[in-house]
């Protein structure tokens, strides 16, 4: 007897259904089907480690596996993004990362050891960091206003201290300054303490760097907050302006994000981002990363993170090209 279309049709889409990769089997509802690792992509002790890894609890809680963190810190957090970038898509393996392997390193190598655009597919936003912009007590400026008018003086400009060349909250105090219409001179160190020394000392004028160094310096009155870099007025330093009340949309700062492999299935992409989202709606988590890290949380989803992803790989790659920062 002849083999029908419709028998041969059904035959083959079980033998698929049969011998169908692990991969796809996950998007079907398997997932987690074992340990998840996450890589984060700086080292122990780091806000992202302690951020992930009070993520990690909560997500093995709700899987009923275990959720291990894996610290590949490194080449300004391209180790750990392409070792992420390079293993098996099916959940599994998970990328925890903060911005600049995402968006910045692209711009300041000339060889990328991988394409984040291409080789890791987005989860979501996880919490973002703002930015403090302070001046020296001495410097005699309350507000940006005043900054902006004393930029606008003839003479010496003032000096800006940050964390690096290539540092963020560098392109921060950059932007800052283009909104008000100033040149400031950036004096780079190498890392946060000893830019916070040195405006303490009085070596230079301002300084922009997170919350957890700047804020006591504020409380303190050794250091005067002019500007926070985030959307609204951050819980607890209610009394610092964001810098959109003088420059309008203005919004800037450290942000942490999950991804995954490019080729892992949307089906466990959006499971990973709806838990995830789940998890970070817990005020008790809240408040221990905007107490612990300066942390705000913000998990929107694939969506809302591929579309950040594409404006800051944007802006920063515009930035790095006006300033005419050194390509390595």
């Amino acid at each position: 007897m002849p083999v029908g279309r419709r028998t041969l049709l059904a035959t083959a889409v079980a033998l698929g259904a049969a011998t169908r990769p692990r991969s796809a089997r996950a998007q079907a509802g398997t997932f987690p089907s074992r340990p998840v690792r996450v890589i984060v992509a700086a080292s122990a002790g780091s806000a992202p480690d302690t951020a992930m890894r009070l993520l990690a609890d909560r997500l093995a809680a709700r899987w009923r596996q275990p959720v291990v963190v894996d610290n590949r810190p490194g080449a300004a957090g391209n180790i750990g993004a392409q070792a992420a970038a390079r293993a098996e898509a099916d959940g599994h393996v998970l990328l925890f990362s903060q911005a600049s392997p995402l968006v910045l390193n692209q711009h300041l190598m000339r060889a990328m050891p991988f394409d984040p655009a291409r080789d890791l597919a987005p989860i979501t936003l996880v919490m973002n960091t703002p930015f403090i912009l302070a001046a020296h007590a001495g410097l005699g400026l309350r507000s940006l206003a005043d900054l902006a008018a004393r930029g606008r003086q003839p003479g010496r400009a003032l000096t800006l201290a940050t964390s690096g060349a290539t540092s963020l909250p560098r392109f921060a105090g950059e932007e800052i300054a283009r909104g008000l219409g100033i040149t400031l001179a950036n004096i780079p160190y190498n890392g946060s303490p000893a830019a916070v020394a040195d405006i303490i000392a009085g070596r230079t004028d301002l300084v922009i760097d997170g919350t957890p160094l700047l804020a006591p310096q504020v409380r303190s009155g050794t250091l005067v907050p002019l500007a926070i870099t985030a959307a609204d007025r951050m819980p607890g330093l209610e009394v610092i302006p964001t810098v959109a009340e003088t420059v309008p949309g203005f919004a800037r700062g450290g942000w942490f994000a999950l991804l995954a492999p490019s080729a892992t299935p949307p089906g466990v992409i959006e499971r990973v981002a709806s838990d995830a989202t789940a998890v970070l709606a817990a005020p008790e988590l809240r408040a221990r990363l905007l107490n612990e890290l300066g942390a705000i949380v913000s998990a929107d989803g694939p969506a809302a993170l591929a579309s950040l992803l594409a404006a800051e790989r944007n802006t920063l790659g515009r930035l790095v090209r006006e300033l005419e920062v050194p390509i390595e």
